[in-house]
């Protein structure tokens, strides 16, 4: 039975899925080591317990579970993370976009975290700004400013680790070249983006 329904298709973006590089992973973890993650007042501890407390610490567990995170049970009662973990997640399919995944395709990228919520705290959600937005997410940023900047400092000043770091793409590549999955003639969507503008409440 037709419902004289119309369907209209708006293809507004296109990503590729990112393609990991264990060279440029080490040394960002390398970095991060030397540098060391930040240490938090008794204040702001109290402030993370706090937060923390508002998120069931079993679907935490489980979260850490499914991202392999090693020794995951260790952080039940743990609301600010300052260990360094090794590189994980090579050849995982985790939710989410980016278009650095785009980039990683034309040269060799890898995305990293640092603390700057409480774990356990549902991405987007007032926590995270909560914690984003205090002293926390500020030695976040501090402290994945100086890794970026001693990890690109050694890429730039070694010609052998720019090698590496190139082959494993280009293995990892298998001949494949990067070619935008956006059709041809496709108009950058602007209306869309200025009727959400409109909608978003201003101050």
């Amino acid at each position: 039975m037709m419902t004289e329904t119309e369907l209209e298709v708006q293809f507004i973006d296109g990503l590729y899925n990112i393609m990991p590089n264990k060279v440029v992973a080490e040394l960002v973890v390398s970095n991060m080591k030397e540098i060391g993650a930040p240490s938090y007042s008794d204040e702001e501890l109290a402030f993370a317990k706090k937060i923390g407390s508002n998120f069931d610490q079993e679907a935490k567990l489980a979260r850490l579970k499914k991202q392999k995170v090693p020794d995951y049970q260790k952080y039940r009662d743990v609301d600010l993370v300052t260990d360094i973990i090794d590189p994980l997640g090579d050849g995982e399919t985790m939710a989410g976009s980016s278009d650095v995944g785009d980039v990683s395709w034309v040269t060799p990228t890898i995305e990293f975290g640092t603390t700057s919520m409480v774990l356990g705290a549902p991405g987007h959600s007032w926590a995270v700004v909560a914690c984003s937005g205090s002293s926390i997410g500020h030695k976040s940023l501090v402290f994945a400013a100086k890794t970026m900047a001693g990890a690109v400092y050694e890429m730039l000043t070694n010609e052998e680790l720019r090698k590496k770091a190139n082959e494993e793409l280009q293995t990892r590549l298998e001949g494949r070249v990067y070619k935008t999955p956006l059709p041809e003639g496709l108009e950058v969507p602007l209306a869309i983006a200025e009727e959400n503008w409109e909608k978003t409440p201003k101050q």
